[in-house]
């Protein structure tokens, strides 16, 4: 595959030092791991149907601790900013109809107090 077929990933940039000679074994699978759930957000964000895959709890949780030394390729990022506004908005929303319906109950069960 010649490099114009390529499709750019992303990638984790650390400050981890290694010392010629030591393996730091947790250090190794923490960045499997995470290699893992990149690819698995790059894989997401290729489709063209993105937006009907939802971002894993890991997977949020990387990016939460770790999206500033997080590189992505444009539509990967423009991508993901998408799904995870829209994750947003929605939740959001939900947690206002929760609000109400709880209010109301309250209401309801103060006003059969009364009577």
């Amino acid at each position: 595959m010649s490099t114009e077929e390529q499709k750019p990933t992303s990638n984790l940039k650390n400050n981890i030092l290694k010392f010629p000679g030591t393996k730091n074994k947790a250090v190794e699978e923490q960045q499997k791991e995470f290699a893992r759930l990149l690819f698995s957000i790059q894989m997401k964000m290729n489709k063209n149907d993105f937006n009907v895959h939802p971002i894993t709890h890991k997977e949020l949780l990387l990016l939460s601790n770790h999206g500033e030394a997080i590189e992505h390729p444009q539509q990967t990022a423009s991508r993901l900013i998408s799904v995870l506004a829209t994750s947003l908005i929605r939740n959001s929303f939900m947690e206002d109809l929760l609000w109400v319906e709880k209010k109301e109950k309250a209401t309801v069960q103060w006003a059969t107090m009364l009577f």
